[in-house]
């Protein structure tokens, strides 16, 4: 008898121990580009220097802040991913949350003078959580970044836009050699998707990534069409078949990525207002393709970026359905 109950308790204790652990908050250090040294003194983080090499504006430098959640030996790198969460408020400033990066909308608080770099979580069940602990990534072998404010804002000028662009082209491409490097995985939410296809677009032009394989996740990503950011002025709008009075603008992808190798792009769009008490600014459409996927949420675009009604709340599960999860399913079938 007590064999058999000793077989038995082994029995359950390895069935427990093969059961995959219980997803939790992960820790990044964040870094912020150019950081409060003491009263009155500001200087630029040693290892952001793409952003003052291109005359970005101070203020939008002390208002940059990434993560390098895993960091391996240039020449180890194989993967390389960036994740980045939509506008931090109306001048990108003031924190948010966003449920495909893990952020919360505390993660800005209390950076002080000698904050050069500061300690975050990233929440479970985000697409930055899933992805880490999905078994498909290694910090072995897999830059990983996390973009909590690129501060690339709505309003910002199309001069001060192409600036970021290329300071973040170039801060990111320097973390792999394009000789040793599979894939590069770009992923954003709102103003940040838009930055992600901007991104996919700028790689080409660096010399040796013309052909690396890039897979671009939006979550209802939104360009400037007064700026015709994506090539998206004076085109026509889709509606939301789920809903009709949300409408995407149409924008003219074949055009933006002629001549290069195109990415593949996965894209999960609301076409709900980000300004809802005006109805103003949209996301983006396009026609679909054999690189291009385009499907549609009934949600608000604050729902699908947050993963809940209410900031500090919990997410909720239809809404990460909808969403980021489809973005899990996406990126792990291409690895």
């Amino acid at each position: 008898m007590k064999s058999i109950i000793t077989k038995t308790l082994l029995a359950a204790a390895t069935c427990c121990m093969l059961l995959p652990a219980a997803n939790a908050d992960i820790t990044t250090s964040v870094d912020r580009v150019r950081w409060k040294e003491g009263f009155l003194n500001w200087a630029d983080h040693n290892e952001y220097p793409e952003w003052k090499n291109e005359g970005i504006w101070t203020e939008y430098r002390k208002n940059t802040f990434v993560s390098k959640y895993w960091e391996p030996t240039r020449s180890n790198v194989r993967t390389m991913v960036m994740m980045i969460a939509g506008q931090q408020g109306f001048s990108g400033s003031s924190g948010a949350s966003n449920c495909l990066t893990g952020q919360n909308d505390t993660w800005d608080s209390g950076w002080d003078k000698g904050d050069k770099s500061k300690n975050t979580s990233l929440k479970s069940q985000s697409l930055a959580e899933k992805l880490v602990n999905s078994g498909y990534f290694s910090s072995s072998n897999t830059f990983f970044s996390v973009v909590l404010n690129s501060n690339f804002n709505w309003e910002n000028t199309v001069d001060a836009k192409n600036k970021a662009e290329r300071a973040f082209a170039k801060w990111f491409l320097k973390h792999g050699d394009s000789t040793k490097v599979d894939r590069i995985i770009l992923l954003g939410s709102s103003r940040g998707g838009a930055l992600s296809v901007r991104l996919a677009r700028k790689i080409r032009d660096h010399a040796g990534w013309g052909n690396t394989p890039i897979f671009v996740g939006l979550i209802d990503a939104v360009p400037n069409s007064d700026q015709n950011e994506l090539l998206t002025e004076n085109q026509p709008s889709c509606t939301n078949p789920y809903n009709s009075s949300y409408y995407s603008r149409k924008a003219d992808l074949a055009t933006y990525f002629s001549g290069v190798t195109k990415p593949k792009i996965r894209h999960i769009a609301t076409g709900a207002p980000v300004i809802e008490a005006v109805g103003a600014v949209h996301s983006f459409c396009a026609t679909e393709s054999s690189w291009y996927e385009h499907s549609w949420a009934n949600l608000s675009h604050t729902q699908i970026g947050r993963c809940n009604d209410s900031e500090g709340a919990a997410y909720k599960y239809q809404y990460m359905d909808a969403g980021i999860d489809k973005l899990l399913d996406w990126v792990i079938a291409h690895m």
